[in-house]
């Protein structure tokens, strides 16, 4: 664990011995901030955002603050998102805030306290584990709102709406910016997702990844293990940043997404191997592995669950795309619960929508513009919440099972002539995610707005999915292009990934 550490003028001679008893407990010490105080000082609310920084940018896990009296860091740190900070004078509670409150910043008082007690302190800090007991995921859940009410919009609104905000998107500045750090405390993102269009781009746009794939070129590291390396390094830091929300919703939120490769599509066999190693190489408890919902990712799809690895469904496009995935997933989780193993085991199914709206913008009059894809939603929606009422499903949650949520994909407006926060604002409703384009949630949270939510019974999908008929739309056939034409794309992505990166690749080797 890498534990960032500051101090003011006053708290610096106490530095050095923070910094050894860190390292003498088998963690890496992140010094920040001056080594010498200037005659001037050092102003310790700056030093508190060092740290603050740093862990909103995933470069360290924890933090120590040292000022005179621990009194100023610690009103300063506890004003920066995703930082909570308490003042020990003991071992007790140098473990105990950490074990029962999910601490994640010490502070100490150098003119209050010798070097032996502090460093006992910090001994019992970086050493403890964060308790996993129900009333302290509860009371982590509880502050962690309170952060979520200091930024009321309407991204906040629909989170206490009942459903979760999800980013689509992810680079490395992303991450290393505190930008994500900052959506997660101003918008109440609480998970994130991704695919190789989005690694394609993040990956060729930018040279935050020379440096990393430097290294791993020399230590000859192929094209596509090394695309997974770079991802996974992405990855797993922006789920040490949702990990505290997946602590305190009991794994039911605050998850990340890596796609296996997409030219597994229609291969079972295959599929459930690398998603099993990538999930093993991931070593990320709130990370899922993204697995297509095509007929032959099906069965993958039963093997993985069975297997114990948390799954987002994807490539999914309408209600029987849903209900063939959730019985997979059911069907994985009645073999664990059969042969006596523990049935928690993460899952949400994505069903796309905007792309049927797009696929049909042409072929439909101007009253049905913008309607096929929600009434799609309004269906599979319906019978998402039929099946958390079945007796089926009700035997497995009184075993311990937590319901595969349904995910709404493909959220951003692509039709001018619709607003750019219209799948936010029709897709409302309980129980659900929304995954959404960085664009999309930006614009959602300044001028957006909470509606009326999907109702339970579907509403009139049924009558609009009609008049889609009448027009001459074939749903069924749609759907099952719609799934071909989504996996094609993702393969066509993939391709063009391995591409940059071998030419990438071949520039730095030239460089040197």
């Amino acid at each position: 664990m890498r534990v960032a550490i500051a101090a003011d003028h006053a708290g610096l001679p106490m530095r050095p011995r923070v910094a050894d008893t860190v390292r003498a407990a088998g963690h890496d010490p992140l010094l920040l901030g001056p080594d010498v105080a200037p005659p001037e000082g050092i102003d310790y609310p700056l030093m508190a955002k060092l740290v603050g920084d740093a862990l909103a940018a995933a470069e360290a896990e924890r933090g120590i603050l040292v000022c005179g009296s621990g009194a100023g860091v610690t009103i300063a740190a506890n004003r920066l998102p995703g930082v909570r900070a308490a003042y020990a004078a003991d071992y007790y509670t140098g473990h105990q805030m950490v074990e029962h409150d999910h601490v994640n910043v010490l502070t100490l008082g150098a003119r209050v306290m010798g070097p032996e007690v502090a460093a006992e302190i910090v001994t019992a800090f970086v050493n403890a584990v964060p308790s996993t007991e129900a009333r302290h995921l509860r009371r982590l859940g509880e502050v962690l709102n309170f952060e979520r009410e200091r930024s009321m919009n309407a991204a906040t609104n629909l989170h206490d709406a009942g459903q979760s905000l999800w980013l689509d998107n992810i680079t490395r500045e992303l991450v290393t910016s505190g930008t994500l750090a900052s959506y997660i405390a101003d918008l109440a993102v609480t998970g994130l997702t991704s695919n190789p269009t989005i690694f394609d781009k993040a990956i060729t746009g930018s040279t935050d990844y020379d440096d990393q794939a430097r290294e791993l070129l020399a230590a000859g590291t192929d094209v596509e293990p090394l695309f997974f390396e770079l991802a996974l390094a992405d990855l797993t830091k922006a789920a040490s940043l949702f990990r505290p929300t997946w602590d305190a919703t009991g794994g039911v939120d605050g998850w990340v997404s890596l796609e296996v490769s997409p030219e597994l599509a229609h291969n079972t066999d295959t599929t459930v191997s690398e998603a099993k190693a990538l999930h093993a190489k991931a070593a990320t408890p709130n990370l899922f592995i993204k697995v297509p919902g095509t007929p032959e990712g099906i069965p993958a799809i039963e093997e993985l669950v069975f297997a114990g690895v948390p799954i987002n469904v994807t490539l999914l496009f309408s209600r029987e795309h849903y209900l063939a995935a959730a019985d997979a997933y059911l069907r994985g989780l009645e073999r664990r619960r059969d042969t006596g193993l523990e049935l928690k085991v993460g899952s949400v199914a994505s069903v796309f929508i905007s792309r049927w709206d797009v696929a049909v913008a042409d072929e439909v009059p101007d009253e049905l513009r913008g309607k096929l894809g929600i009434a799609i939603a309004e269906r599979t929606y319906k019978a998402y919440r039929d099946l958390l009422s079945s007796d089926r499903w009700a035997k497995l949650a009184a075993a311990g099972a937590q319901p595969q949520r349904l995910l709404w994909a493909s959220t951003g407006t692509k039709d001018p002539k619709l607003p750019d926060t219209y799948y936010v604002h029709a897709l409302a409703s309980e129980l659900t995610i929304n995954t959404m384009p960085q664009n999309t949630l930006l614009a959602f949270g300044q001028h957006g707005s909470v509606g009326e939510l999907l109702p339970a019974d579907g509403g009139d999908a049924e009558t609009v999915l009609a008049q889609f008929a009448q027009d001459g739309i074939d749903l069924e056939a749609l759907a099952t292009k719609l799934q071909t034409d989504g996996a094609d794309d993702f393969v066509k992505s993939w391709k063009e990934v391995l591409a940059s990166i071998a030419s990438k690749a071949d520039q730095l080797r030239k460089a040197g």
